[in-house]
């Protein structure tokens, strides 16, 4: 009887034992440090072909000339003075500028990331002779939204002898 009482008293704790919720746990903190580069993403054009119609760069050349004919009349009454056979009648310069300047708008973008400074430069890659004055929009503020930027330069219209120009830079946008 002893027996069976120590056999009732085994099995009536079995369940207990095995019921018994685990009661153990674990817990971890975790810092991950992501290291990100500082980067400068320059967009831009490589090769830009600008083509000009008579009624865009007459103008340019005469500030009276508005149509493609560019005929413009001097209606002011002239004298000279004959010197060797020939006069000179000092036909008046109408000219709006010898040197216009040509802006090609949105031609360049930047994107950066980790700087607090951009310094956008150009360089003349051996430009025509007519070509001068090259000259970049400064954006210095970093941002990693595209920001875009114009790039002019100057024709100087007493030097074209021919109907195409070359204008050849480089664009360099330093972070810092």
């Amino acid at each position: 009887m002893k027996y069976l009482k120590r056999t009732a008293l085994a099995f009536g704790l079995l369940p207990a034992f095995v019921a018994a919720p685990v009661t153990n746990a674990a817990s971890l903190d975790v810092d991950v440090d992501i290291a990100l580069p500082n980067v400068v993403i320059l967009y831009g054009y490589t090769d830009i072909d600008l083509t000009m119609t008579a009624d865009q760069f007459g103008p340019l050349l005469d500030s009276n000339c508005t149509a493609d004919d560019c005929s413009v009349a001097d209606t002011a009454p002239k004298s000279g003075v004959i010197n060797n056979g020939s006069v000179d009648l000092a036909f008046t310069n109408n000219a709006a500028g010898t040197n216009p300047t040509i802006t090609l708008d949105n031609s360049w973008g930047v994107r950066s990331f980790g700087y607090t400074a951009l310094s956008p430069t150009i360089v003349d890659n051996g430009s025509d002779a007519p070509v001068g004055n090259l000259a970049i929009e400064q954006i210095t503020t970093p941002s990693a939204s595209l920001q875009t930027g114009s790039v002019s330069f100057d024709l100087d219209l007493s030097q074209i002898s021919t109907n195409n120009v070359r204008a050849s830079y480089t664009i360099t946008v330093v972070g810092s």
